[in-house]
């Protein structure tokens, strides 16, 4: 296990690391997939977001998450109830950023099976990833029978409301992760989000072997390096971000994600709030888990 104070070994970088081949990926996604014909899912017919596909779905990962994050125990849950005294009234709704929203899938369960009616924005540096997912939203929530006031399938139309208020909004955009400054966009809620998903993003990031400048040290690092300090920043104080990864073992996750290096430029910093269990297997004599899911908690810095 590595020591708080340092960093697990980088991963070896492959194909999976590279833009042009998530490019590729969602381009033959969209090529394939005739998403707007309106005899695919009939108006009586509840659309369900577990067709599409989901990274990790060989473990059942979107399902356990969905069920952690609807679960009576999860604050943020539609469901929390602390006392056990039933569903809490809520007078803002949790707002969700999902990084690398792939087509969207994620979304879609928050918003149809698990209840979350907030501001939802899903992220990708793909192009063609943010195409795909916006097809899907015109196809999946218009068929969902809500009543918002916005026109899902309107070629210009960034965003799917399935809510009556401005908090129920749905949209995807481009985003680098790493060069783009999230903050700066006009979907950005002040604070940042109540519920940050990353759904194998660290992994993708980490099979990359880009590098950019430290501006802290003047010196060249792996973006894998950068990536959960540039994270924390997204995450509202008192918030939550849930990374799933088939790459790096529970420990090494929650190395990257509380080394105090790692949050050297902003404030405030990530503290373990649970973990998603999963089957564990046995070989060689030594237990594992084949993907590990941890939440961690935004709480202030000591200075704050």
């Amino acid at each position: 296990m590595p020591s708080p104070s340092s960093h697990p070994t980088h991963l070896h970088p492959s194909e999976l690391g590279t833009k042009e081949y998530w490019d590729k990926y969602y381009q033959n996604d969209l090529d394939n997939a005739d998403v707007d014909d309106e005899d695919d899912i009939e108006d009586e017919d509840q659309p369900d977001p577990s067709e599409l596909e989901s990274w990790f779905d060989d473990v059942g990962a979107p399902a356990k998450t969905l069920e952690f994050l609807t679960s009576e125990t999860f604050p943020l849950s539609p469901n929390y109830s602390s006392d056990g005294a039933g569903r809490p009234s809520r007078s803002h709704q949790p707002t969700v950023l999902d990084l690398g929203t792939g087509n969207g899938s994620a979304l879609f369960a928050l918003r149809l099976e698990g209840g979350y009616t907030g501001r939802m924005v899903g992220v990708d540096y793909s192009r063609q990833s943010v195409e795909l997912a916006r097809k899907l939203a015109r196809q999946y929530i218009s068929s969902s029978g809500s009543d918002g006031d916005e026109d899902p399938n309107a070629d210009s139309s960034t965003n799917s409301r399935t809510g009556g208020t401005g908090e129920g909004v749905i949209s995807f955009e481009i985003l680098d992760l790493i060069h783009d400054t999230p903050s700066e966009q006009e979907w950005w809620p002040e604070g940042g989000f109540d519920l940050v998903l990353d759904k194998g993003t660290f992994d993708a990031i980490s099979l990359s072997s880009a590098t950019v400048t430290n501006p802290a040290t003047n010196s060249e690092r792996r973006i894998c390096e950068m990536y959960p300090a540039k994270v924390l920043e997204m995450v509202r104080p008192g918030g939550f971000l849930l990374v799933t990864s088939c790459n790096w073992t529970e420990d090494e996750v929650v190395s990257w994600f509380t080394n105090a290096d790692s949050r050297r430029t902003t404030t405030g910093n990530f503290e373990v709030y649970d973990r998603i269990r999963y089957p564990v297997f046995e070989f060689g004599g030594q237990k594992g888990q084949g993907v590990a899911s941890v939440c961690f908690r935004k709480t202030a810095s000591e200075s704050q």
